[in-house]
């Protein structure tokens, strides 16, 4: 049996043979991260309080707006990445390296020296809708939520440098341990410590940062020595083809937050944030088989920018064959969680969270559109034509907001509405996506299609 377990992921060319493993290690770290977060949840929930659970939630949803000031610069560096390590150039992976820490650190100091003046004079907690008396408590929390966000955002360009020479399990390992430390932490607080968002957000960004200091030091003095960032190496001309492809996934990634963000702030201000806690629950439980299939996806990316790069088309229409395959099992799963849904919240949450059945519904069908769409855009994403994307991307996120507050207060549906106006912009890519996919596949991509 171990055996033939070995030779399954042995099997194949180099690509794929790394491909599977880094797959099979994904699901594990992912896996037990994802059991982790699901038993961590109530503990937060009975350590904040419904109110403050949801200030959280709407707080970490912040994480992917403020994440865009990189204008794109580490999906550039991903695929410029992977296309020099494709051809072996050292010199070249080094220069873009350099360039990319560069420009980020620069971003990063200039972002921390806005925010952290505009973050002390927000009214915060009139923006929350939350009771008078907390406004100092919620300042500080937010400074330090900003401060270790800016750190990040510069130490975690490790996980990009994995993910382009296809480690994205490496990736995911630092994932699981940021999520076990902060349950650790969590465990702490809510047998010690009285309740405070303040602390919440406190160990939520301090281990990280920690942990990406570690890993940026053990691997840049290791296994890529070669490419380690230096000052030495900062290329000015090599920031044109970086900021050419990373301004277009820069804009893109905009929308995409906006897209997929925005859906806690939107619940708070219509609803108040303690009907963010029933849209999260359902989001996280159906999360489990989204969560599934972008970790059987991760490793495409690069591994796609690699066969393209080097011609070999047919591995691509094999992988995309196999994963619309996976799709299909992911359908299934989705309608078994959906029947067993009231059932596994009543253990999960108990009668502490009320989720509609057609929020379940909406959820489990966001999932799967959602599913069928990554398969294309992630080839798409990996040769770097993405300005179909890029337009497309820019009028759904303008649509999303307006659509949302029309469907949950307007027709009546509640928090049902918001999910489901996502949905409704998802179905755009839905076909453009797949159209794209075929013009570039088979040689016939013209114009737009092939930009």
């Amino acid at each position: 049996m171990k055996l033939s377990i070995i030779s399954i992921f042995n099997k194949g060319d180099d690509r794929t043979v790394l491909l599977k493993k880094n797959v099979f290690l994904s699901l594990i770290f992912k896996g037990m991260g994802l059991g982790i977060g699901y038993i961590r949840f109530p503990i937060v929930l009975s350590y904040l309080g419904n109110m403050w659970h949801g200030v959280w939630l709407t707080i970490g949803s912040f994480t992917g707006w403020l994440s865009f000031f990189n204008i794109g610069l580490g999906n550039g560096l991903r695929n410029k990445l992977a296309e020099s390590l494709a051809i072996g150039d050292m010199e070249a992976s080094r220069k873009y390296v350099s360039s990319t820490y560069f420009i980020i650190s620069a971003i990063s100091i200039l972002l921390l020296l806005i925010l952290l003046p505009v973050v002390y004079f927000v009214d915060w907690g009139s923006l929350f809708n939350v009771p008078p008396g907390n406004e100092e408590m919620l300042k500080f929390a937010m400074l330090s939520f900003v401060s270790f966000f800016c750190l990040r955002f510069v130490l975690a360009l490790i996980r990009t440098v994995l993910t382009a020479d296809q480690r994205p399990a490496l990736s995911d390992f630092m994932d699981f341990l940021f999520s076990t430390s902060f349950f650790i932490g969590v465990l702490v607080l809510y047998k010690y410590v009285e309740s405070s968002l303040f602390y919440i957000i406190l160990i939520s960004g301090a281990f990280p940062v920690l942990i990406l200091i570690g890993f940026t030091i053990f691997y840049f003095n290791g296994k890529y020595k070669s490419i380690r960032p230096s000052y030495k190496f900062i290329d000015i001309g090599l920031l044109s083809s970086l900021a050419n492809l990373g301004v277009k996934f820069f804009i893109v990634q905009i929308a995409v937050v906006i897209l997929f963000s925005t859906d806690n702030l939107i619940i708070t201000r219509l609803f108040g944030s303690a009907e963010v806690v029933p849209y999260n629950v359902a989001r996280k439980y159906f999360g489990i088989v989204e969560m599934g299939f972008a970790i059987l996806l991760g490793p495409f990316w690069s591994a796609f920018t690699e066969a393209y790069t080097k011609g070999d088309i047919a591995w691509v229409r094999k992988s995309i064959s196999k994963l619309l395959k996976m799709l299909f099992l992911v359908f299934i799963g989705l309608i078994l969680m959906f029947v067993l849904a009231p059932f596994v919240y009543e253990i999960w949450v108990g009668d502490k969270v009320q989720v509609p059945v057609s929020l379940s519904l909406l959820m489990a069908l966001y999932v799967l559109v959602r599913g069928w769409n990554n398969i294309f855009v992630y080839f798409i994403n990996g040769v770097g034509k993405i300005k179909i994307q890029l337009y497309m991307s820019i009028v759904t996120s303008i649509i999303n907001i307006p659509l949302s507050v029309y469907f949950a207060r307007n027709l009546g549906m509640g928090i049902s509405g918001v999910i489901l106006a996502t949905i409704v912009c998802l179905l755009v890519g839905s076909i453009l996506h797949p159209l794209q996919y075929y013009r570039i596949i088979k040689g016939k991509a013209t114009g737009i299609w092939n930009e």
